[in-house]
């Protein structure tokens, strides 16, 4: 065996491991954990794995709702404002704040972009903010 061709066997034994990181960041198709529509519903105070656990996004809070409250007749629908905390294979690496109406509505995030779809309950008239808000998300690769 010559120099050349050990040195070429090396290099294939190197360069395979980087190829199999760089196939296995362009993923396609829908992200796990997700349901048909590529969404997923996350409790507040609440944290969901997706995608063999690569992504974690948590509920954090509800930042605002000045959505129209159930019952009442408004010009507008109105806006509620979700702080997300977005987790890259366990390491919490980013806060956003995101809309149910205004923008922004969409984040990229290490490969996903996740835009709100809503956020239940409905506010109504008279009563406090209720304490078991859901947000629902869209996730896909980008």
């Amino acid at each position: 065996m010559t120099n050349g061709s050990r040195w070429a066997r090396r290099g294939a034994l190197v360069l395979l491991p980087m190829l199999a990181g760089c196939i296995n960041t362009f993923r396609t198709g829908p992200v796990p954990g997700t349901d048909a529509s590529q969404q997923v519903e996350v409790s507040l105070g609440e944290t969901v794995l997706l995608d063999e656990e690569r992504l974690a996004i948590t509920f954090a809070r509800v930042m605002e709702d000045a959505r129209c409250p159930e019952g009442t007749q408004c010009v507008t629908a109105g806006n509620a404002m979700v702080g997300l905390v977005l987790h890259e294979r366990g390491e919490a690496t980013r806060m956003v704040q995101l809309n149910t109406h205004n923008n922004p509505r969409t984040v990229s995030h290490e490969g996903y972009v996740i835009t709100v779809v809503d956020l239940r309950p409905q506010p109504r008239a008279g009563e406090e903010p209720s304490d078991s808000s859901v947000v629902r998300l869209h996730v896909v690769r980008g």
